[in-house]
């Protein structure tokens, strides 16, 4: 035999309905908690200008031509002096680099997470520090255009 309230409904069933009511709320707070949105976007350069504080002037005449590279370099290596000829940007994926300028020996450091705007036509080199260094970098140059030129010294 089941019990009943004053106004005719089993608590067995009032039982049910609160602990399904409970179940639907304690749903709702964990997806609420969860609830991630399923695109994120965060900026990671914006610049009109070069690591080292040199204005972009222009892209390169000509169709445009986009060029992405993934370059790893081990502990410690220290790249030629060199040159690019149109605007570039790299992130770094793994480790630490840092650029120097060779005209009067700028130096920055730049680590894992953080992205950097290329000189365009200035001479420096990318020295790596005690870990591997993994860089993505994005070229926006024209077809048949090198992209890193006018090796120096």
């Amino acid at each position: 035999m089941g019990f009943s309230s004053a106004d005719g409904v089993d608590d067995g069933e009032s039982m049910l309905v609160i602990g399904m009511l409970l179940s639907m709320l304690f749903q709702r707070t964990i997806a609420a908690t969860n609830d991630q949105p399923s695109v994120r976007s965060e900026t990671l350069l914006r610049s009109s200008a070069s690591w080292d504080g040199q204005p972009y002037e222009s892209y390169p005449s000509g169709r445009p031509e986009l060029t992405i590279l993934r370059i790893s370099l081990l502990p410690h290596t220290q790249l030629e002096w060199h040159s690019h000829p149109m605007p570039s940007a790299a992130y770094i994926v793994a480790g630490e680099l840092t650029l120097e300028r060779k005209k009067d020996g700028k130096k920055q450091r730049f680590t894992a997470g953080q992205a950097v705007s290329e000189t365009v036509d200035t001479f420096h080199r990318g020295v790596a520090g005690s870990q591997p260094v993994v860089l993505i970098v994005f070229y926006a140059g024209s077809p048949g255009m090198p992209l890193s030129g006018h090796r120096c010294c």
